[in-house]
């Protein structure tokens, strides 16, 4: 195809002006084009009609780069639904005769296309947007200045597509705005709010229905004026005044926006949202007042506060433990049983993780992950585990788990509902614990049982015989015959010597070892058997039977000796008022079985039972002995008593003769004078014997106090030994005395004197008229005073018994006195914190040493010690 640009030939001709009056209609027909809603195609047949052109098109390229068939003349239906191929670059840009087109109607040959570029001089222009393409069958045989006609038209066209672009845009907006406002309307409508446009002068704009559904001022409404509305809205509110304000606050401030709760009169609240209308360049355009009836609000919210403080109430007024937590853990709500449990306000532990707080330190990290189990949805509901209060204290709680899913099905909260079961399983664990002791108890009532019945026949055999001997005899067999193999009984005399009252032997023993069993007597230095328990006085208890050699228990078999072995064995102590008095053992052999601790006791139950019936033999045995003394101390008393005062009645007697008779003035002052002595005589002799009796009394009560003072022990014996002259005389007994070193030292005077003096008077009575040595010595510590005398002597085995009250060496019918003098002296001795000894033997004397401490006494006189029943003591 090809292209011709004719010149235009300015000459003025009559083509020129034909030329003019197409332009001129063509342009008349381009004012269609003003109108976006008109198609083009009637403009394209006109210019086809006036050219001579078979198919006249109008193509324009979009922002994207697309061509477009704005118009077109000359195609079928069809090829104008044909779409037009869209190359890398603009088809515009190449050029018109390169612009490849789809319509068959093109295909034909020898076709002539005029191609006239429309340029688009508006925003964005600078580029070719469109063109008018022109396709003839041939050449067309029109004038030369037709070409330039159609140049001119092609700017008209520019000028026709500014218009109809700008008036298609003012179409659009105001379709636009007319959307808008019908969409703003229709949502003004629509709102639940009350809305109330006013202008900046106190004009009404605009309101919606709803608006005047809630206040009901239609007629202030109509009158468009915004101060009589607000007037109107005044009356129906509790706070005019306020709302007033309020509302003339806003209109002054025009940039404040605000909220207010507007309370009427008829009991309905309104939220009130007052705002300036301002559009995006900041014009302000008026005010905005948004209305809200929230009554119904405030009354559903009301009845859910009430019913969330029920629901709390509930909760914190039940027992059970209620806590509800997110699915991290954290605690969300926690009811009053809870507090009162562990000791926390709810406040301390919002938003902490239960386990952090709650749990001991050992099961943290196994709470948390079995949470995560269960908060995922999964895991167990039912469960138990300790937690932690504030004092410290583990409490055991029984858990139920509950989990509450959202919309999506994500678990929200975990609700756990616990009961404090820390009691119950105590109660639980006391109860089992109770029931193993109720059948340990019962066991051990039985075997109770058959203990109390052992003790109670063994105590039936002690207290039914009066000899000791022959009921630890039943004792022992009654033992082998239910509690032991082998028994043997152990007694200590009162020099510390033993003798074995009793060996039995159960029919077990004797049928297990039919060799002859030889038991050796019990060793007091042996590290282990019964010997030990007699001097130490303290029980052994080998229930392993080890060792059993200490038992002293040989068999002889064949001539071949041998240990015999016991699976347990003990011995005990027979205990009374702190003395050992013996000792029973008893052995079991393999076939009896172990002894326990509770055997042990039985053991020790009755050797304190056999020592109590031991000691009250005993005791019998004294008391019938210390009758028996009572009675030779009374008539021996009696006789002393009654020897000074038959003198004192037969001298009194002879000086009342002499004064009836008259004779005493004319006789002799011998007789007289022999008679006031014998009457002076006897009467010092009973204040003697009076005085001795109210010394041991005051003794053995306690009462008997010490006046220390200096006191030389050397110059007091000469002062004694001066004064028992007379009374040496008469019995021709020599006194030797050694006492010229002093001696002095912290004592009672009297009481001294009182221990030399039946020291010497002992020695006087018992010496058989022989010399009698006094010796008095010591050092810087301890005095020493010696009375020896060489008279009849003293046994060994009464040395101790002499120093006791009413014990006497002799026979009270050779040598008279009560048997008081040595027991004062010891007692006094002792008070004085000195010892006294006699060392003697039969016939060959008696050696009396006293030891005192020069200092006096350091320690308190000793109490009161006890005394047999001679009716002596005060």
């Amino acid at each position: 195809m090809e292209e011709h640009c004719a010149d235009v030939d300015p000459k003025v001709t009559e083509e020129r002006l034909a030329l003019l009056s197409v332009l001129q209609e063509l342009t008349v027909a381009a004012l269609d084009l003003l109108d976006p809603n008109k198609p083009a195609d009637s403009f394209l047949d006109r210019v086809a009609e006036r050219l001579g052109c078979m198919v006249a098109l109008w193509l324009q390229t979009d922002a994207q780069g697309r061509v477009r068939l704005q118009g077109t003349s000359g195609l079928s239906t069809a090829s104008r639904q044909l779409p037009i191929p869209c190359p890398s670059e603009s088809p515009l840009a190449r050029g018109p005769a390169e612009l490849e087109l789809p319509y068959p109607e093109l295909a034909s040959p020898g076709l002539v296309r005029w191609s006239v570029p429309i340029t688009d001089s508006g925003p964005g222009a600078g580029h070719v947007s469109s063109a008018l393409l022109l396709y003839f069958d041939r050449e067309p045989h029109l004038p030369r200045q037709y070409r330039g006609m159609v140049e001119r038209l092609g700017r008209v066209l520019r000028t026709a597509l500014i218009h109809r672009q700008l008036f298609a845009r003012t179409l659009d907006s105001e379709r636009d705005l007319h959307q808008q406002k019908t969409l703003l309307e229709s949502l003004s409508e629509a709102s639940v709010e009350g809305i109330l446009i006013a202008s900046p002068d106190g004009r009404i704009l605009t309101h919606n229905r709803r608006f005047v559904e809630m206040w009901g001022l239609e007629e202030e409404i109509q009158s468009a004026s915004n101060a009589l509305l607000l007037r109107a809205i005044s009356q129906l509110v509790e706070e005019p005044a306020r709302f007033l304000a309020r509302a003339a606050s806003f209109f002054e401030h025009v940039n404040t926006s605000g909220h207010d709760e507007l309370r009427l009169k008829d009991g309905r609240v309104f939220d009130q949202y007052n705002a300036p209308v301002v559009s995006a360049d900041g014009v302000y355009y008026g005010r905005a007042v948004y209305f809200r009836d929230i009554t119904a609000r405030q009354r559903t919210e009301r009845d859910l506060q009430r019913e969330r403080d029920f629901s709390s109430a509930v909760l914190d007024t039940a027992r059970a433990l209620v806590i509800v937590l997110d699915p991290e853990g954290r605690i969300v709500r926690f009811n009053r049983a809870c507090q009162e449990m562990t000791g926390y306000s709810f406040e301390e532990l919002r938003g902490a993780h239960f386990w952090k707080r709650l749990q001991p330190l050992e099961e943290r990290e196994r709470v948390e992950a079995n949470y995560a189990v269960l908060a995922a949805g999964q895991g167990h509901e039912q469960y138990e585990s300790h937690w932690l209060t504030r004092e410290g204290e583990l409490r055991l709680i029984s858990w139920s788990s509950n989990v509450l899913r959202g919309e999506t099905g994500a678990v929200e909260y975990v609700i756990g509902t616990g009961i404090d079961i820390t009691e119950q399983r105590r109660a639980e664990q006391e109860r089992d614990q109770t029931f193993q002791r109720e059948q340990q108890a019962r066991a051990r009532a039985e075997e109770q049982e058959a203990r109390s019945a052992l003790l109670a026949e063994a105590s039936g055999l002690l207290a039914g015989e009066l000899a000791p001997e022959d009921a630890l005899r039943s004792v022992a067999a009654l033992t082998v015959q239910r509690f032991a193999d082998w028994c043997t009984v152990d007694l200590l005399d009162a020099d510390q010597s033993f003798q074995r009252i009793t060996e039995a032997r159960s029919e077990a023993l004797r049928a297990m070892s039919p060799a002859r069993v030889l038991c050796s007597p019990p060793d007091l230095n042996a590290a282990h058997g019964p010997g030990r328990v007699l001097r130490l006085g303290e029980p052994e208890f080998f229930p392993e039977g080890c060792p059993s050699a200490a038992l002293g228990c040989m068999k002889d078999s064949q001539g071949e000796a041998g240990v015999v072995e016991f699976e347990s064995w003990m011995s005990v102590p027979l205990l009374a008022r702190g003395h050992t008095l013996g000792a029973i053992t008893l052995a079991r052999s393999e076939a009896g079985g172990r002894y326990g601790p509770a055997e042990f006791a039985l053991a020790q139950e009755l050797g304190r039972r056999a020592a109590m019936a031991v000691d009250n033999a005993r005791l019998y045995q004294q008391a019938q002995m210390a009758i028996g003394l009572r009675d030779e101390f009374l008539s021996i008393a009696s006789h002393e008593l009654k020897t000074p005062v038959t003198s004192l009645q037969l001298s009194v007697q002879g000086l009342m003769r002499l004064t009836r008779t008259g004779s005493l003035r004319t006789a002799p002052v011998e007789t007289v004078t022999h008679s006031l002595e014998v009457i002076e005589r006897q009467a010092k002799r009973m204040a003697k014997l009076v005085n001795t009796l109210l010394d041991v009394s005051r003794i053995h009560a306690g009462r008997l106090d010490l006046e220390l003072e200096e006191v030389d022990l050397a110059a007091l014996v000469r002062d004694i030994a001066a004064r028992f002259a007379p009374e040496l005389a008469t019995s021709g007994t020599r006194l030797l005395v050694h006492a010229d070193t002093p001696m002095p030292g912290v004592w009672d005077r009297s009481r001294l004197d009182q221990i030399v003096t039946n020291l010497l008077s002992n020695a006087i009575k018992y010496g058989e008229g022989r010399p009698i040595e006094i010796r008095v010595e010591g050092d810087a510590v301890t005095a020493r005073l010696e009375v020896r005398d060489q008279g009849i002597g003293i046994p060994v085995e009464r040395h101790v018994r002499i120093f006791r009250a009413f014990e006497r060496a002799v026979s009270s019918r050779h040598y008279g006195g009560l048997g008081l003098g040595l027991h004062i002296v010891n007692q006094l001795v002792e008070r004085l914190g000195g010892s006294v000894r006699v060392e003697s033997e039969t016939g060959r004397g008696a050696t009396f040493t006293v030891e005192l401490p020069r200092r006096g006494p350091s320690v308190s006189p000793p109490g009161r010690e006890g005394l047999p029943d001679s009716g002596l003591q005060s």
